[in-house]
């Protein structure tokens, strides 16, 4: 199936936010913690329209989405990438990746992410380099891998 991404609108805003807590919750976590990083998984349609925001829809349903965010004059974050659990495993997260990546290269050397545990391993693939871990801001004595990508 051939997925085409393209620039997401801001009334996609609460879609977008439902699907990043699923995809999110499809890693296990329970409900505590789904609850303390629900601001997080929630785009404004403001978001949209201030931040790079690319999604894929299939049947009028949003499959995936990613957003990018300036850190700097050269690094760039990938402050969301999400795809819908019955669409993993069908090479959309990495379409998205590499559409992430081309978008970001033309503006940015670097692009920084901070991933969830269970997503370490995808970005590792992608080509992504560990440098480090950041505390959670929401969960106290939780880390987050810390990695960078040369674009």
């Amino acid at each position: 199936m051939q997925y085409m991404i393209k620039k997401a609108d801001p009334l996609d805003a609460s879609e977008i936010s439902q699907l990043a807590s699923v995809s999110k919750a499809s890693w296990g976590y329970d409900d505590s913690f789904m609850a303390t990083v629900k601001d997080e998984l929630s785009y404004t349609a403001q978001d949209i329209a201030k931040h790079p925001t690319y999604l894929v829809k299939f049947n009028n349903e949003i499959l995936g989405f990613y957003q990018l965010r300036s850190v700097d004059e050269i690094t760039v974050e990938l402050e969301a990438l999400f795809v819908k659990p019955n669409a993993m495993g069908k090479c959309l997260g990495q379409s998205l990746f590499m559409h992430a990546s081309a978008q970001a290269k033309k503006s940015f050397k670097t692009m920084l992410i901070e991933s969830d545990p269970f997503a370490e391993t995808f970005y590792l693939k992608q080509g992504c380099i560990r440098v480090g871990e950041k505390p959670s801001l929401n969960i106290p004595g939780r880390s987050l891998p810390l990695l960078h990508f040369l674009l």
